[in-house]
């Protein structure tokens, strides 16, 4: 079973903590979570804002990097954030930010507060 998270925060921000080891199978239901909750407060008018919490993250195979990037490319978000420390996560993160397309919308940070700073600033729907 899986320690991972997907919930809604106090401040409204949609937060994925991936813990520890993936597969396939658990970044795909975490995508599935985020999915659900993404179209609930777009359908309600809310901003979508997600946080994706690497900083517990364990070994993750490639299969499920490619899955994890395409959920990402394919997402339902006004501003994804991804929070995270290491050169490898670095370097995955500027990958997805290239496959993406959407740069403006998808950022990685290593410390919480900006991360969040970030997320929560106003934006514009055509920034």
């Amino acid at each position: 079973m899986s320690d991972n998270q997907v919930f809604v925060n106090d401040q409204g921000i949609i937060e994925i903590r991936a813990i520890g080891d993936q597969t396939i199978d658990s970044v795909q239901a975490m995508g599935g979570q985020a999915h659900e909750l993404a179209v609930g407060q777009a359908k309600s008018g809310k901003r979508v804002a997600i946080l994706d919490d690497l900083l517990q993250l364990g070994v993750v195979p490639d299969d499920a990097r490619r899955l994890a990037a395409e959920l990402v490319k394919a997402g339902e978000f006004d501003k994804f954030a991804m929070l995270g420390t290491g050169e490898e996560l670095r370097a995955d993160a500027g990958l997805l930010l290239q496959e993406t397309g959407r740069g403006s919308h998808v950022k990685y940070f290593e410390d919480r507060e900006s991360c969040l700073a970030w997320l929560l600033e106003p934006w514009s729907a055509t920034a």
